[in-house]
Parts: C-alpha cells; structure tokens; sequence
C-alpha cells in the first residue's frame, strides 16, 4: 500500500484544511510539550519539540504507520526474507552487527588479517579504494573516530580524476603502504582504473601486487582473473547493498584505525540502535518516528529538501554519507509492485558541519522562501585529549550556536519596518544529542539514520535496497570507455569526446 493510499493520510489532509502550522513560536513554549515530543535511549537525546507539529497529528502519523504494517516489515526483514524483490536477495547488513558474527569464518579472516598487519607488517599506510558506499561509509567513520586510531595513517581514494591518487602517492612509500581495492561487482569502472594505476606504481618499485594489495568484493573469481591470489579477496555479501556495507569487509580501513576491541565496541552501538528499532513500540521508536516527520514535512507540508547540520568538525562527512543513504535509497518513482508513486518519496539531503554552515547557507535556511527541516547534530562533550584539554573550552561555543540556531529558525524576529532584517520563523529543526563522539555512540548514530532511511521506506512502499538509477551512466561510460556504442551519442558528446579524448 503506497502512502497515498493509507487511509490515515487522507484523515491528516483533511485536518491539515482547519489546522495553521505557523505558530511554531507559541508551540514550543507549552511546557507539556517536552514529554511528547521528546525521546531518550542510553545516551542520546532528540528534541522534536521545534517541529512544526502538534500531539494530534503526531498521533495521527502514529496510526498511519500502524496502518501501513511497519512493525511487520522490519520484523520480515530482519527474519531473511528476501524483500529486496528487483534483485531477489534478502537484507543482511543488521547481521554484521550481532555478535554471532564473530564466529564467522569471515570475521576470522578478516581479524586474523588486520592483526597481522598491525602487529607484524611494517606498514605506515593504508590506502581505501573504493567509491560510493565503499568509500563514503569508511571515510566517514575514520574521521569521526580518528581519535581513537593507534594503527598506521588511513588514506581515501575515490575519484578517477588522476590528482586525488597522485596526492595519497605523495604521502605514501610503496614498500610500505596497503592498498585495500573495494568493489562489491569489481566492476566499477573508477576503482579498477584507480587500481591498475596504483598496480604499475607499485611495479616500478618492484613490489607485487599481493604483497601490497588486497581486494574487497563479492565477485572473487573476477578478483582472481585480476590477480589477486585467494588469500588477499576478502568477501563482501551480495545481500549487503553498498551504502549499508561500512559494517562488512567493506570496513576493513575501519578496523585498521579503531583496533578489534573498539571496533567491536561500533559494532555494538549499532545493534543496540537495531535492537531498539525492531522491537520497541511505535509510540516510542526513534527511528520510525524520525521516519513519520521525514514523511509529515515531504508529504503533508511538501518540503522537498533536509538539511543535515552536525556541530562536530569530526562528523564533517556525515551529511555527504546521508545524502548517499537516503538519494541511493529511497530517490525512486515506484513502488515495490512496480507502480507509479502517487507521491514523492526521499528529499533532497544536504548539509555540512557547524558553524561553517551558519556562515554559508543559512542565511537560506532563515530567509529563503522554501522552508527546509534540519537536523542539528552535537555531541554533549567534547573529545578527550589531554594534550589539549586547555582547548576544549570552545566546546561550549558549539552547544550555545547549536541551540541558538534552532531557536531562531522557530521563533524567528519580526522587523516590518525594514523586512531585510525580518526572521519570519516557524523553521523546523530536530537537536539530536549523545554524551560524546565515541565508538558505541557513533554506530548508534548511524545504525539510527540507517534505520530511518529503511522505515522512510516501508512507509513509500518502495524498494530501499536497490539502485538501478546508478547502472545506466554506468552502463554508457563503460561503452565508450571500450569503443562501443558511440553511434547512439548525440552530436554533441561525440564532437567533446573527439575534443577531449
């Protein structure tokens, strides 16, 4: 059932005819209000009183998701069904981050592995190659734990454009670096060029490509042919899609940094956020509810984008990594029989780290005529570092920002005098919480936004595990790239290849 179709939207549409949600400045003064729209679990806190809503409709949404059978979805999906229909494959990625996991021959490889590399190779570098999901996911969490790395310095290459490899060569000795080649279909075009590159680099240093390579990917024979010997594939599920894949081998540069104990410590945090999201209430699910308001502003209020804003120089990443999650997820014009949506489903996601952003967009936030909901982000405290600890007072400025921005989005600042300096207000924002950036706290944060992306998702009724809107660029670049199907370019691609190329 679409959410067009759910017999509770047309209930809110017809409330929405006699309810004004333009005063967010008097709603978030009702004291009452914090037992409703507020939530705990360990250590997070997330204030939705700022939201431009009220204890019926959210009641309202509450029904909606009931009526679409949520609970049964996520209980069907954690249970190995395959729902992921267009590729016939189930939804593995919450297994990765139980702790059965660890008697998998795939854990042991892969820790038997890092230990080795750590505690009896030399190497000073580890190099991630990947794209997407294998490379957004991994870097993300490198820079939101990079306190805790005691391993060697863990480097990114991503794009194909020749100065993102040339920079990390600079940086590196080839005798004394690993190159971990991600790739689920070892097909993507950006890696394997990257890696044959990075392949003859290490030639001319008479290093071999398994004494300094290993491959992550779910297509080993493909490994083989390229020449990877058995022990330097490690294997990635084809039911882990690509954008959930941090959790998997895929996080082999993850492992390197956090060591086995705090990354069993991340693994943790996440399946303590799963545990939460399969089997607490609706009334009381965090992710499910960050879900109905992700649905109440696209849907019901028609805000097409969300801004991401975390108050955190190490979650600097994190807004390019949601936006990944959500567009790949949920950017779909069907549903799960294949029909057309009735209504839009994943917003637009965007966002950077505070307070750079109040210096940049958010002047558009305050001012702009569309109105944009946003999630502000921050840890309680800062980082520990006794080296600096004497710095550590400016964490304080974060909190002050974080909470003054919030507030001026809702309340706003009348000036009809001269309407430049008019703040109309009534801006939504979420304040999400936790004690401090550490390896639990951090796969609980993600574990929640994941999860939001997958209830957002059961609530379309749409498939949130496919990505077939990334193939067909794919599919055209390879063509070219092999001299194949240039007859079908328009005249003008074929005069900038001739140009170019």
């Amino acid at each position: 059932m679409q959410l067009a179709d759910n017999p509770i939207t047309k209930v809110i549409f017809e409330k929405l005819k006699f309810k004004d949600f333009n005063n967010l400045s008097n709603l978030i003064y009702d004291q009452e209000r914090i037992a409703e729209f507020q939530f705990k679990f360990h250590d997070f806190k997330i204030d939705i009183t700022r939201q431009t809503l009220d204890k019926e409709i959210k009641n309202d949404l509450i029904n909606l998701a009931k009526k679409a059978k949520i609970k049964s979805k996520i209980k069907k999906m954690v249970s190995g069904f395959k729902i992921n229909q267009s590729e016939n494959r189930s939804v593995d990625h919450f297994d990765l981050r139980k702790k059965e996991r660890f008697e998998t021959q795939e854990w042991k490889n892969l820790i038997n592995f890092t230990n080795v590399i750590l505690n009896k190779r030399s190497f000073k570098t580890i190099v991630n190659v990947g794209i997407g999901g294998s490379d957004l996911g991994p870097l993300m969490v490198n820079q939101a734990l990079e306190s805790f790395y005691k391993g060697p310095k863990i480097f990114y290459v991503s794009n194909i454009d020749p100065i993102n490899l040339i920079e990390v060569f600079e940086k590196c000795d080839p005798e004394t670096t690993l190159f971990i080649i991600a790739s689920k279909s070892f097909g993507t075009l950006e890696t394997l060029e990257n890696a044959k590159i990075i392949k003859n680099w290490l030639a001319e240093s008479n290093v071999s490509l398994n004494d300094a390579m290993v491959a992550v990917t779910s297509s080993k024979e493909k490994a083989k042919k390229w020449g990877f010997k058995k022990s330097n594939i490690f294997h990635v599920s084809e039911n882990i899609g690509g954008r959930y894949s941090l959790w998997s081998s895929v996080g082999m540069s993850i492992l390197f940094g956090l060591g086995e104990d705090n990354y069993k410590k991340f693994l943790h945090g996440a399946q303590t956020m799963d545990e939460h999201f399969v089997n607490e209430e609706i009334e009381s699910n965090i992710p499910i509810i960050f879900a109905l308001l992700r649905i109440w502003n696209r849907n019901f209020l028609n805000r097409n984008n969300h801004c991401i804003v975390p108050y955190s120089n190490s979650l600097s990443k994190l807004p390019a990594w949601a936006q990944q999650l959500e567009m790949e997820s949920n950017g779909k014009s069907v549903d799960i029989e294949g029909q057309t949506l009735k209504m839009p489903a994943s917003p637009l996601i965007w966002g950077e780290v505070g307070t750079n952003a109040q210096h940049s967009f958010f002047q558009f936030l305050h001012q702009g005529l569309e109105t944009t909901p946003v999630d502000i982000l921050i840890p309680r405290k800062p980082i520990k570092n006794k080296k600096f600890s004497h710095l550590m007072t400016n964490h304080k400025h974060l909190i002050v920002n974080a909470i003054a921005q919030a507030e001026a989005l809702a309340i706003g600042s009348d000036d009809f005098t001269d309407k430049n300096k008019n703040f109309p207000g009534n801006r939504p924002s979420t304040i999400i919480s936790w004690e401090e950036n550490n390896p639990f706290s951090i796969g609980m944060l993600i574990s929640l936004y994941e999860n939001i992306t997958i209830a957002s998702g059961f609530l379309w009724n749409i498939n949130s595990f496919d990505q077939w809107g990334v193939e067909l660029g794919k599919s055209i670049a390879n063509d070219i790239s092999n001299n194949d199907g240039h007859e079908k370019l328009s005249p003008s691609a074929k005069d900038f290849l001739k140009e170019c190329i």
